[in-house]
């Protein structure tokens, strides 16, 4: 499988994912699957700077994408970073295979509530999360590589106390 590994960050590509999970995990390139931000080529020339020079970066719509996926088989190895988990259930219910889904940072902010360290989600985040689940495919809750894994379904009904 050319799809190493699938993670939500909200921070898309930055200091840790260029310098660890790039790396961890070999990757020859970067998808990032947003609405947003394949509107905004300001975001893209910036996300563009950040990713190792030799790592290519492209940015997709999720619908764009899966009608991609399948037409066009991934062959490089490659990482997928997404900003919430209905995108990601988008991406698994369209037919886009992944081994696992890596969560990483889902910021706090109004109308979210905290389930574990840096992830915090809206009641619809929460559904999602739940349905993937439902899809058999696991989700981690990992900030780098080197931190223990968090299995969501752990901590999906959970509130925690205070922010992040």
């Amino acid at each position: 499988m050319a799809i190493e590994l699938v993670r939500i960050d909200d921070r898309l590509i930055h200091g840790q994912i260029a310098t660890t999970w790039i790396n961890d995990f070999n990757i020859e390139q970067v998808l990032i699957i947003n609405d947003d931000v394949v509107k905004d080529s300001m975001q893209q020339s910036v996300i563009a700077m950040t990713a190792p020079a030799n790592v290519k970066v492209k940015v997709f719509g999720v619908d764009s994408f899966v009608n991609v996926y399948k037409k066009n088989p991934i062959k490089r190895r490659t990482m997928i970073i997404l900003t919430n988990s209905i995108d990601a259930y988008k991406l698994a219910k369209g037919g886009v295979k992944f081994p696992y889904l890596n969560v990483g940072g889902m910021r706090f902010v109004n109308g979210r509530t905290k389930i574990a360290r840096a992830v915090s989600v809206t009641p619809e985040e929460r559904q999602a999360f739940k349905d993937i689940l439902k899809l058999g495919i696991n989700i981690k809750i990992q900030m780098i590589p080197r931190d223990e894994v968090v299995n969501m379904e752990d901590v999906i009904d959970k509130n925690m106390e205070g922010e992040e």
